[in-house]
Protein backbone atom coordinates (compact mmCIF):
# COMPACT_ATOMS: atom_id res chain seq x y z
CA UNK A 1 0.00 0.00 0.00
CA UNK A 2 1.23 3.34 -0.95
CA UNK A 3 1.01 6.26 1.31
CA UNK A 4 1.66 10.00 -0.04
CA UNK A 5 2.53 12.63 2.73
CA UNK A 6 1.51 15.88 0.84
CA UNK A 7 4.36 18.73 2.08
CA UNK A 8 4.52 22.89 0.93
CA UNK A 9 5.80 25.75 2.13
CA UNK A 10 5.31 26.28 5.85
CA UNK A 11 4.45 22.67 7.18
CA UNK A 12 4.79 21.53 10.39
CA UNK A 13 8.07 18.82 10.86
CA UNK A 14 6.29 16.49 13.20
CA UNK A 15 2.98 16.58 11.44
CA UNK A 16 4.40 14.46 8.81
CA UNK A 17 7.95 13.18 10.44
CA UNK A 18 5.26 11.67 12.96
CA UNK A 19 3.06 9.53 10.92
CA UNK A 20 6.44 9.10 8.48
CA UNK A 21 8.41 7.36 10.52
CA UNK A 22 5.31 5.26 12.17
CA UNK A 23 3.92 4.08 8.15
CA UNK A 24 7.43 3.82 6.98
CA UNK A 25 8.40 1.44 10.26
CA UNK A 26 5.38 -0.49 9.57
CA UNK A 27 5.99 -1.64 6.06
CA UNK A 28 3.92 0.99 4.12
CA UNK A 29 5.68 2.48 1.25
CA UNK A 30 5.54 6.01 2.17
CA UNK A 31 6.62 9.26 -0.24
CA UNK A 32 6.27 12.84 0.51
CA UNK A 33 4.95 14.87 -2.11
CA UNK A 34 4.73 18.27 -3.39
CA UNK A 35 1.04 19.57 -4.54
CA UNK A 36 1.79 20.85 -7.70
CA UNK A 37 5.49 19.99 -9.14
CA UNK A 38 8.66 18.67 -7.93
CA UNK A 39 11.13 20.63 -6.26
CA UNK A 40 12.36 22.39 -3.14
CA UNK A 41 9.77 22.51 -0.10
CA UNK A 42 10.38 24.22 2.98
CA UNK A 43 8.92 23.53 6.34
CA UNK A 44 7.72 25.97 9.25
CA UNK A 45 10.92 25.86 10.99
CA UNK A 46 12.90 26.19 7.75
CA UNK A 47 13.78 22.58 7.67
CA UNK A 48 13.95 22.01 2.92
CA UNK A 49 13.29 18.71 1.36
CA UNK A 50 13.88 18.39 -2.63
CA UNK A 51 10.46 16.88 -3.17
CA UNK A 52 10.25 14.23 -6.53
CA UNK A 53 6.59 13.04 -6.43
CA UNK A 54 3.80 15.27 -7.09
CA UNK A 55 0.27 14.29 -5.16
CA UNK A 56 -2.00 11.86 -7.36
CA UNK A 57 -0.96 8.16 -7.08
CA UNK A 58 -1.48 6.92 -3.32
CA UNK A 59 -4.25 4.36 -1.61
CA UNK A 60 -4.11 6.83 1.38
CA UNK A 61 -3.16 10.63 1.44
CA UNK A 62 -2.00 12.39 5.26
CA UNK A 63 -2.35 16.17 5.05
CA UNK A 64 -0.36 18.65 7.54
CA UNK A 65 -1.12 21.48 9.30
CA UNK A 66 0.88 24.25 10.30
CA UNK A 67 0.67 27.91 10.32
CA UNK A 68 -2.85 28.00 10.04
CA UNK A 69 -3.91 29.74 13.96
CA UNK A 70 -1.34 32.63 12.91
CA UNK A 71 -2.54 32.65 9.36
CA UNK A 72 0.87 32.89 8.16
CA UNK A 73 2.34 33.13 5.02
CA UNK A 74 3.34 29.72 4.25
CA UNK A 75 1.10 26.39 5.79
CA UNK A 76 -1.57 25.21 5.80
CA UNK A 77 -3.74 28.15 5.61
CA UNK A 78 -2.23 29.80 2.84
CA UNK A 79 -2.74 26.27 1.27
CA UNK A 80 -6.18 26.61 2.02
CA UNK A 81 -6.08 30.61 0.81
CA UNK A 82 -4.76 29.45 -2.74
CA UNK A 83 -7.15 26.77 -3.66
CA UNK A 84 -5.11 24.74 -5.30
CA UNK A 85 -4.03 21.76 -2.21
CA UNK A 86 -8.11 22.12 -1.53
CA UNK A 87 -9.11 21.27 -5.33
CA UNK A 88 -6.39 18.61 -5.84
CA UNK A 89 -7.63 16.62 -2.96
CA UNK A 90 -11.16 16.80 -4.04
CA UNK A 91 -10.03 15.43 -7.34
CA UNK A 92 -7.67 12.29 -5.89
CA UNK A 93 -10.34 11.76 -3.22
CA UNK A 94 -12.46 9.27 -5.06
CA UNK A 95 -9.36 7.23 -6.28
CA UNK A 96 -8.05 6.91 -2.73
CA UNK A 97 -8.90 4.35 0.19
CA UNK A 98 -8.88 7.10 2.74
CA UNK A 99 -7.45 10.45 3.63
CA UNK A 100 -6.17 11.37 6.70
CA UNK A 101 -5.25 15.00 8.35
CA UNK A 102 -3.08 15.36 11.05
CA UNK A 103 -3.96 19.30 13.64
CA UNK A 104 -4.89 21.90 11.44
CA UNK A 105 -4.23 19.74 8.30
CA UNK A 106 -8.06 18.78 8.87
CA UNK A 107 -9.10 22.42 7.81
CA UNK A 108 -7.67 21.48 4.27
CA UNK A 109 -9.92 18.77 4.27
CA UNK A 110 -12.57 21.02 5.37
CA UNK A 111 -11.99 23.56 3.22
CA UNK A 112 -11.95 21.35 0.22
CA UNK A 113 -15.67 20.49 1.79
CA UNK A 114 -14.34 16.57 2.09
CA UNK A 115 -15.76 16.73 5.96
CA UNK A 116 -19.51 17.46 4.86
CA UNK A 117 -21.35 15.70 7.17
CA UNK A 118 -18.62 13.96 8.79
CA UNK A 119 -17.10 13.76 12.70
CA UNK A 120 -13.50 15.03 12.36
CA UNK A 121 -11.03 16.57 15.32
CA UNK A 122 -8.01 18.97 14.63
CA UNK A 123 -6.07 21.29 16.71
CA UNK A 124 -8.14 22.27 20.03
CA UNK A 125 -7.16 25.90 19.07
CA UNK A 126 -8.66 25.51 15.94
CA UNK A 127 -12.05 23.93 16.93
CA UNK A 128 -14.49 26.49 16.33
CA UNK A 129 -13.10 27.40 12.90
CA UNK A 130 -13.87 23.62 11.90
CA UNK A 131 -17.18 23.48 13.58
CA UNK A 132 -19.22 25.03 10.43
CA UNK A 133 -17.46 22.30 8.05
CA UNK A 134 -18.24 18.92 9.75
CA UNK A 135 -21.65 17.23 11.52
CA UNK A 136 -20.15 17.21 15.04
CA UNK A 137 -15.94 17.83 16.19
CA UNK A 138 -14.81 15.58 18.23
CA UNK A 139 -12.01 15.79 21.28
CA UNK A 140 -10.18 12.98 20.50
CA UNK A 141 -6.42 11.80 19.50
CA UNK A 142 -7.86 10.25 16.00
CA UNK A 143 -11.16 10.46 14.83
CA UNK A 144 -11.84 7.21 12.12
CA UNK A 145 -14.93 7.91 10.10
CA UNK A 146 -14.41 5.42 7.38
CA UNK A 147 -12.31 7.25 4.29
CA UNK A 148 -11.45 10.10 6.54
CA UNK A 149 -9.00 9.87 9.51
CA UNK A 150 -8.34 13.32 10.86
CA UNK A 151 -5.79 13.77 14.18
CA UNK A 152 -5.45 16.47 16.66
CA UNK A 153 -2.53 18.45 17.54
CA UNK A 154 0.82 17.89 16.78
CA UNK A 155 2.25 14.47 18.32
CA UNK A 156 -1.39 12.50 17.61
CA UNK A 157 -0.07 12.53 14.20
CA UNK A 158 1.74 9.06 16.29
CA UNK A 159 -1.04 7.89 17.18
CA UNK A 160 -2.66 8.47 13.63
CA UNK A 161 0.05 6.58 12.10
CA UNK A 162 -0.47 3.67 14.36
CA UNK A 163 -4.61 3.56 14.42
CA UNK A 164 -3.85 3.17 10.03
CA UNK A 165 -1.33 0.87 10.60
CA UNK A 166 -3.71 -1.10 12.71
CA UNK A 167 -6.56 -0.72 10.59
CA UNK A 168 -4.43 -1.81 7.13
CA UNK A 169 -2.45 -4.83 9.06
CA UNK A 170 -3.60 -5.53 12.10
CA UNK A 171 -3.29 -5.07 15.64
CA UNK A 172 0.23 -6.87 16.30
CA UNK A 173 2.04 -4.83 13.53
CA UNK A 174 0.91 -1.44 15.41
CA UNK A 175 1.78 -2.88 18.44
CA UNK A 176 5.11 -3.79 17.13
CA UNK A 177 5.86 -0.47 15.50
CA UNK A 178 4.71 1.06 18.86
CA UNK A 179 7.08 -0.33 20.98
CA UNK A 180 10.09 -0.26 18.50
CA UNK A 181 9.91 3.76 18.66
CA UNK A 182 9.14 3.50 22.04
CA UNK A 183 5.13 5.17 21.93
CA UNK A 184 2.68 4.21 23.88
CA UNK A 185 -0.44 5.61 22.15
CA UNK A 186 -2.41 8.25 23.52
CA UNK A 187 -6.39 7.65 24.30
CA UNK A 188 -8.50 5.59 22.27
CA UNK A 189 -9.73 6.27 18.39
CA UNK A 190 -12.86 7.81 18.03
CA UNK A 191 -15.26 6.68 15.63
CA UNK A 192 -17.84 7.95 13.67
CA UNK A 193 -21.79 6.37 13.79
CA UNK A 194 -22.67 3.85 11.48
CA UNK A 195 -24.51 5.63 8.58
CA UNK A 196 -28.04 4.11 8.27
Amino acid sequence: MRVEIVVFDGFDEIDVFGPFEVLSSAGFDVDLVAVERPGVVTSMRGVSLNISAVLGTGDGVVVPGGGWLNHAEQGSWAQAERGILPKRLVEIAPDTRWLASVCTGTMLLAAAGLLTDRYATTNRNAFEELAPYVAEVVDARVVDDGDRITAGGLTAGLDLGLWITERELGSNVADRVSRSIEYTRQGRVWHAPKKA
